[in-house]
């Protein structure tokens, strides 16, 4: 039996309903009715699923560093803000308890 690879991709015509591999040439021609298989009217769905997230996984090392940096720099910039917006509140708390003492 040969090995499955050499096959290539494994088909079932749309005009006929033959099953065959395409034994890896460029075009998945029925041996039967001669029927391109590219242009399936109804191509299978679990394809098109696959073709979406075929591109998302295929992020180079450099580009996920920088995305990794940038994201980095935001959480950064929250923090500080995080932290001046304390510093802010502990100055009016400070200032208001002041006030307080002032008063009496």
């Amino acid at each position: 039996m040969q090995d499955k690879s050499k096959l290539g991709k494994r088909f079932q015509c749309f005009q006929c309903g033959l099953k065959f591999y395409d034994l890896n040439r460029p075009e998945p021609l029925c041996p039967k009715c001669g029927a391109d298989q590219r242009e399936n009217p109804n191509p299978d769905p679990r394809e098109a699923i696959l073709a979406r997230f075929k591109g998302k996984g295929g992020m180079t090392k450099g580009a996920a560093r920088e995305d990794f940096e940038a994201d980095e720099e935001e959480v950064e910039e929250d923090v500080e803000a995080d932290e001046a917006d304390e510093v802010d509140e502990e100055d009016e708390e400070i200032g208001e308890s002041a006030e307080v003492e002032e008063e009496d």
